[in-house]
């Protein structure tokens, strides 16, 4: 059982359940979950075979496995479930493939009779139904016990009563047609189609199972010694050598080399790291060898926490998918109930019982509803997956929506329109230059401003640190070695001398001094990313309204917006400034997607209809966001929202083909004018093409990147 680590008094329990046949088992799961004193949510995923539920600590996780157990399902650790699921596409195999051959040859005996064929298929026919069809029978029995009627109770009625039947018209040697055929058939299609979609499951989970799985075994630390990468522990140093993966999150403290993390981020580019800078677990070293000390592991490394956020998100519910479960759980008794007109009324016209029961037999099998409760999250499931590949996390399910319907993308400037790399260009500090700046650099160390990194070389790290208060939009003020020092605006200061100028103007004026008289004044510039005027023209080919908003000067936020060429620029904003500018975009109608990566943003980041973060981003502005990049690459904005726009319309096409196979399929079943075995064939292709189009999904192609 894997519970997360309380917030506050919250929870979070996740495990995999073995038994679902369909939606309808999910929603029941789900409910039932619900209504557990202390659940605050509760999502049970059909296509992952998987339950995510929030609660509060005082609610053990053993009272939730109960619930679930008693509904007549298998709880296991949500760490086993690649295995649960290769255990259930096996068993699926190994009973559908005897089952398809009997339905074969029920079909031939259609038009090639023999001696004892009759007898030959009864036996075959038995066989099918009550051993590959015993999963269905067990199922049903439990759904019946407990009112909870699925997909298993249709399944089951309609292959005992169409073997019941031949076997009372067999015995009683009567002259009326047998449908042992249409029972193997049912059987056998039933189980092909849910082993597609096992399949589909499966090889949907590979691409997060690669990304769990991208950090090598072992390391070697600095010593030479190998040790498990399990063993590591913070603070331990590695070695990287040329052509190795990184073992674990760390800081490099040697060497000069060029990581690739394009497998666990969607960086295509190689990203150039010398001592100081970060690498994350599973990055391909270039040909340089680094030294490494360990700074995370296990479940506290990026990898863990990007293969942990995306299981989540697919283990939530999109809006629509919540419809479909509604309509996936009154549909089974609504058909049991047609089922059971149909014999009565065509019985009562003088059909006959034969006639009667297999068109009934028919409405029960061509009426399951697997398509419709795969439609959404399937595709959700393939679509998170495929997402994380191209290096974009998506936080829930609900974030298709917010996506289809964002009209306007608002980008904070620094950090990413900018590379957030800013450098002193210009500074004019007539006396004692070299004491601020070490100040600034203590002080500025406190700070987790993207400008703060200009004084990153000049921090002293043995003076102490007392009172820093960040004044949002200002600066910030403290006590370095108990002196009184302010790093900011002009504002910050109560006076700034006259002769405090700079003849550049291009970048952002920054004030030092010590107590309320400024001393000094430095102009801090940051480079526009390479990539940053591509991708303001691929939000525009998405037909999207884009805005820069800045906390810096207008002459500085206009100059950037001309370079990439964004001509509706906000400048001179606080951060409170940014959130009201979000509300008030709302209130004109708008709905508008928010790209940030400082805590300066993260009031806009939550008030936005869809939150976006960069990776070198805060953490506060990540754990707010939607949708997280994990490069610095702005394209990869478009990617996202164009991904969660692809994977909201293929679910609208799968629930439209499921609701249009009902529409025409069930007519067809009540006239008699389709059998069992053409049910059986039609129900599980309309999941097959379920299967397949969400499939589909995993071929989608980085808008900037595409494979041909």
């Amino acid at each position: 059982m894997n519970a997360g680590p309380p917030v506050s008094d919250r929870e979070r329990t996740q495990f995999s359940i073995e038994g679902m046949s369909c939606a309808a088992c999910a929603a029941r799961i789900e409910s039932a979950l619900k209504d557990l004193p202390g659940v605050e949510a509760a999502y049970v995923n059909f296509a992952t075979a998987s339950s995510l539920v929030r609660h509060t600590s005082q609610l053990d996780a053993s009272a939730i496995v109960q619930i679930v157990t008693q509904l007549g399902y298998q709880v296991h650790d949500n760490a086993d479930k690649q295995s649960i699921q290769e255990s259930h596409e096996a068993a699926l195999k190994r009973r559908a493939t005897p089952a398809l051959l009997i339905a074969a040859f029920a079909m031939i005996t259609m038009f090639i009779q023999f001696p004892a064929s009759r007898w030959i298929l009864a036996s075959l026919s038995t066989f099918s139904v009550w051993w590959a069809g015993w999963s269905f029978h067990r199922s049903a029995r439990v759904q019946i016990a407990q009112r909870a009627l699925a997909m298993d109770t249709l399944v089951s009625l309609g292959t005992i009563a169409a073997w019941g039947w031949s076997m009372v018209v067999l015995i009683s040697d009567a002259n009326q047609n047998l449908h042992f055929g249409g029972a193997t058939s049912i059987i056998g299609f039933v189980l092909l189609g849910k082993w597609w979609e096992a399949r589909a499951m499966r090889a949907s989970g590979d691409s997060l199972r690669a990304l769990a799985n991208m950090a090598p075994k072992w390391a070697n630390l600095r010593d030479g010694t190998a040790i498990s990468a399990q063993d590591l522990v913070v603070g331990m140093e590695f070695i990287v050598a040329p052509g190795e993966r990184v073992a674990t999150d760390g800081e490099v403290i040697e060497g000069l080399s060029s990581v690739d993390a394009s497998q666990s981020t969607g960086e295509s580019t190689p990203i150039e790291v010398a001592p100081g800078s970060e690498v994350a677990g599973g990055a391909l070293n270039g040909d340089g060898a680094l030294v490494v000390k360990v700074t995370a592991v296990g479940e506290d490394t990026e990898l863990a926490r990007v293969a942990r956020l995306v299981e989540e998100a697919q283990a939530t519910q999109a809006p629509i998918q919540r419809l479909a479960d509604k309509v996936a759980a009154k549909f089974v008794p609504f058909v049991l109930g047609v089922a059971f007109g149909t014999f009565v009324i065509r019985w009562l016209l003088g059909h006959g019982i034969n006639d009667a029961l297999i068109a009934a037999v028919a409405v029960l099998v061509v009426s399951c509803p697997c398509a419709f409760g795969l439609a959404t999250p399937l595709a959700v499931l393939v679509g998170t997956g495929r997402a994380a590949e191209l290096g974009v996390v998506v936080a829930g399910a609900h974030v298709l929506d917010s996506s289809r319907a964002v009209d306007t993308v608002v980008f904070d400037k620094t950090g990413t329109i900018t590379d957030g790399r800013p450098s002193i260009i210009e500074a004019n500090v007539p006396s004692n230059q070299e004491v601020l700046f070490s100040l600034a650099g203590t002080l500025e160390s406190r700070s987790g401003h993207p400008l703060s990194r200009a004084f990153d070389s000049f921090r002293d790290v043995d003076a102490e640190v007392k009172n820093f208060i960040s004044h949002p939009g200002k600066g910030i003020t403290g006590l370095v070695n108990e002196i009184e020092f302010r790093v900011g605006k002009a504002e910050l200061f109560d006076k700034v001398p006259p002769e405090l100028v700079l003849a550049n103007s291009e970048g952002t004026l920054i004030y030092l001094g010590r107590g309320a008289t400024a001393e000094g004044v430095v102009l801090v510039g940051d480079q526009i990313r390479p990539t940053s005027a591509e991708a303001i023209q691929l939000l525009r080919n998405l037909k999207l309204h884009v805005i820069l908003l800045s906390g810096d000067r207008h002459s500085i936020a206009q100059q950037v917006g001309q370079v990439i060429g964004i001509e509706d620029v906000v400048a001179e904003v606080l951060p409170e400034e940014k959130q009201t500018h979000i509300s008030t975009l709302q209130s004109e109608g708008r709905c508008v997607a928010m790209v940030g990566d400082g805590v300066n943003d993260t009031p806009a980041l939550a008030a936005a209809d869809l939150g976006i973060a960069l990776q070198s981003g805060t953490d506060v502005a990540r754990n707010v966001a939607d949708i997280t990049v994990m490069t610095d690459d702005p394209r990869a904005v478009a990617d996202g929202i164009a991904l969660s726009r692809r994977t909201l319309t293929t679910v609208k096409t799968n629930l439209a083909w499921a609701f249009s196979y009902n529409l025409v399929a069930l007519p067809l079943a009540l006239t008699g004018t389709l059998s069992p075995t053409q049910a059986a064939v039609a129900m599980a292709l309309s999941s097959f093409l379920v299967v397949i189009n969400s499939m589909r999904l995993r071929k989608f192609s980085s808008l900037h990147n595409p494979v041909p």
